[in-house]
């Protein structure tokens, strides 16, 4: 099995057209983005589409608390949500694979560093796609079951 983990490339299991945010949006559509396309982490790119940095539900929950409201939705204020500036509180340095590495390598590094998604770049630091704990779990399950 541990064999198999090195014969599979992360560009055949990641997601090749991830949700992005570009630097210099609203810190607000970071959580417009999570809610909307039940993700939780988040490529920052700059006009270039280049790989800025990363910013994740578990960055956000540090950064300023949700409200609950009576119905148990989590809720945040846009307007003060806005006081935060994107590039000030992202993830800026961001552990990334190329497309070409081994599915192995991705589990490694996740599992040691306690990351939930890797970042798939190419030379030029353009943005390819992302690995989440919960691809490797899908492409494990291919395998397994």
């Amino acid at each position: 099995m541990v064999k198999l983990f090195k014969k599979i490339l992360v560009k055949d299991v990641m997601v090749k057209q991830p949700f992005t945010i570009g630097l210099d949006e609203p810190f607000s559509r970071v959580w417009d983005i999570f809610k909307l396309h039940k993700i939780r982490h988040l490529p920052v790119l700059d006009n270039n589409r280049i790989l800025k940095g990363l910013i994740t539900q578990r960055d956000l929950y540090r950064i300023i608390s949700p409200r609950k409201t009576l119905e148990g939705n989590l809720i945040y204020d846009k307007s003060e949500l806005d006081n935060y500036i994107l590039e000030y509180v992202m993830t800026k340095k961001v552990v990334t694979l190329s497309p070409q590495d081994v599915l192995g390598k991705a589990i490694d590094i996740m599992v040691n560093s306690k990351y939930g998604c890797l970042p798939i770049i190419n030379t030029a630091s353009f943005l390819e796609g992302i690995v989440t704990k919960i691809d490797v779990l899908k492409a494990v399950g291919k395998f397994v079951i």
